[in-house]
Formats: structure tokens, C-alpha cells, sequence
């Protein structure tokens, strides 16, 4: 069994518990119980310290969910309400500007990893140079690179769907999935805090058992979130509730929140650490386990074949996109656009 499969796994057996428990207790009270079980090596102040990050950081990530569809309400697009929501965020311009190249080179090591042809390329980033003095970064210089990284993080989202990675996982998430049957509707009608938690937790144990390589829990939590988000629009897809094109839109959206929310959490790590963070989230891994996810959103039984097709088809249709052979209107006005 490769790891794909024993990922697959250990996240249908994370989910499944929560189905179990999930009148009787809360997200937060089920995923102390549930690692202190998986994980007995760990103490329980251990247990509650992995809990508790994993907990913070899906708040964290539903606030900005929250905050992006009320802009979104308003007309506003994903892109343009992130540059506002770091422009509001104390701090120089310069600074800013410095943490954005910080996070775009997580995003070209992310497109690297995926294997995705770039004409980005790191940026060179000294902390003492003269290119990252507020003098030389007014509001629309920022907002406008602001908007650039936001639309890159966007396409990133986008290129994980359409990737070889995510494409394999997803059948062999298919190929394992449990029946409907087993899981009550709460995990499989749209994207919910209990499901992410649940795949947080699978997440954590597979941590532990050397089935995906280290990173921190953040980590872990930020990818599930980000995984059900874009999984909860594919099941969309299929139970007839939006277009393909909507859940592209969807899928790129979540990817850009998710960045707001990377971005309030680690701005102050050093850069090397930014990098891995975001590769981690939009590259492989975060294909891999976006995949073993697909396979725990709609009911197998009924939907199995169907599931597949239009896994496949929204993978080809963001890759089509990718190479611009298709059009949403949101991208026209896309510039791959450096910190110059």
C-alpha cells in the first residue's frame, strides 16, 4: 500500500469516528479525545498543545472565509479584498512589500513542486537593502503588487486541481472511499468545521506515522482547510448546485483566503520558513491530501463513476484555463506581475 492509500486511510478513519461522535460532543472536545487515542506516546498537555494549534488555526481560517464571501457580497473581488485586508494591517509599506516577495517565492516553490512550467522566478530578498524602504512603496505601488500576489496565489489554487499529483490521488481516494452509508449528512453536505477537523486529525496522525513528511500543525490544519473548501465546490459540481466555471472561481477563491489567512499567521517567521509554509500548502503535499480527501465528500454508492468523470473533468478544465484556452472573466485582468 502505497501512501496515498494508507493516507486515505487514516483520514476515512478520523472522519468516521467524528460521524460516530459528532451529536454527543464538540469539534474541539472530539479532537483531544481522538489524538489522545491515536497518539498514546503523547502527553495530554502534548495532545491539548496539538489540539489547541489545529483549533486557532481553522478559526483563523474560517474568519477569513467569513470576511472574503461578505466582500465577495458586495462586489468585490477576492483579489482586491486581500490587498485591502493586508493595506489595513499595521506596518510599513516597505515591510509589506518585503513579506509579499517572501510569500510569492512560497508560490513559485509550490508551482516548482507541482511541476508547473513558471517564467516567475525567487526573488532575491536582503533585509537590509534600500528596495524595501517605505520611501519607495506608496499605497498603489503596494496595492497593485498586493493584487499580483493575490492573483498568483489564485492561480496556484488552481494549478494543485489541475495537477498529474492530485488527479492520482483522487482516484485512489475514490478507489478506497467508504460507502455513503457509513457517514452521517453532516460530513457530506458541504464543507463544515467538523469535517475539517476530523481531517486535521488524520492529518496529524499521518504526521506521526511517517506517512507525509513533517511540518507543523498549522500546517496541517490551513491544508484541510483548504482541501474541503476546494473539495466541498467539486461536490457541488456534481450534485448539479454550481458550473464547473463556478467551482474554478470557488477553488481560487479559497486558495486566495486561505493565503490572507497563511499571511496573519506566519508574516513575522523568516523568510526561509514563509517559503516552505506556502509550498507546503499549494504544492504536492498539499495535492496529495487534496486528492485523498475527494473520496469523502459524496455518497461512493451512487456517485462512484460520475465522481471520477467529473474529477477529471475539472482538473482538465483548470488546466485549460492554466494555458488560457478557456475564459473567466475575473482573470482577465490577470498581470504576472513582479516586485519591481
Amino acid at each position: 500500500m502505497n501512501n496515498i492509500s494508507k493516507l486515505t486511510g487514516i483520514i476515512q478513519s478520523a472522519v468516521l469516528d467524528y460521524a460516530e461522535h459528532a451529536m454527543e460532543q464538540s469539534p474541539e472536545k472530539w479532537l483531544q479525545d481522538y489524538l489522545g487515542k491515536q497518539l498514546p506516546a503523547k502527553t495530554v498537555d502534548t495532545v491539548h498543545a496539538i489540539s489547541g494549534e489545529i483549533i486557532e488555526t481553522l478559526n483563523l481560517m474560517e474568519e477569513k472565509k467569513a470576511d472574503m464571501n461578505t466582500a465577495l457580497a458586495k462586489g468585490q473581488s477576492a483579489e482586491n479584498w486581500l490587498t485591502s485586508d493586508i493595506m489595513a494591517e499595521s506596518g510599513g509599506n516597505g515591510e509589506k512589500a518585503r513579506m509579499a516577495a517572501e510569500f510569492f517565492n512560497g508560490i513559485v516553490k509550490s508551482q516548482i513542486s507541482l511541476g508547473a512550467a513558471s517564467e516567475s522566478e525567487f526573488i532575491e530578498i536582503g533585509h537590509d537593502s534600500t528596495e524595501w524602504q517605505d520611501e519607495n512603496w506608496n499605497d498603489y505601488q503596494l496595492k497593485d503588487t498586493l493584487k499580483g500576489i493575490a492573483l498568483e496565489a489564485g492561480k496556484s489554487g488552481l494549478r494543485e486541481i489541475a495537477s498529474d499529483v492530485f488527479l492520482k490521488a483522487s482516484e485512489e481516494g475514490v478507489a478506497a472511499a467508504f460507502s455513503g452509508e457509513s457517514v452521517q449528512d453532516i460530513l457530506i453536505n458541504g464543507a463544515n468545521v467538523g469535517l475539517k477537523v476530523a481531517v486535521s486529525a488524520g492529518l496529524a496522525i499521518a504526521q506521526e506515522s511517517g506517512v507525509i513528511p513533517p511540518t507543523t500543525f498549522q500546517v496541517l490544519a490551513t491544508t484541510a482547510h483548504k482541501t474541503v473548501e476546494s473539495m466541498s465546490a467539486i461536490g457541488d459540481v456534481i450534485k448539479g448546485k454550481c458550473t464547473m466555471t463556478e467551482a474554478l472561481v470557488k477553488i481560487k477563491n479559497t486558495a486566495v483566503a486561505t493565503f490572507s489567512g497563511m499571511w496573519k499567521q506566519h508574516k513575522n517567521k523568516v523568510a526561509s520558513e514563509i517559503v516552505d509554509v506556502v509550498g507546503d500548502v499549494f504544492g504536492v503535499k498539499g495535492a496529495v491530501i487534496a486528492g485523498a480527501v475527494s473520496g469523502l465528500i459524496v455518497d461512493q454508492k451512487q456517485d462512484e463513476s460520475r465522481f471520477v468523470t467529473i474529477l477529471k473533468q475539472t482538473g482538465k478544465a483548470a488546466l485549460r484555463f492554466l494555458t488560457k484556452e478557456i475564459d473567466i472573466p475575473i482573470f482577465n485582468q490577470i498581470k504576472n506581475k513582479l516586485l519591481t
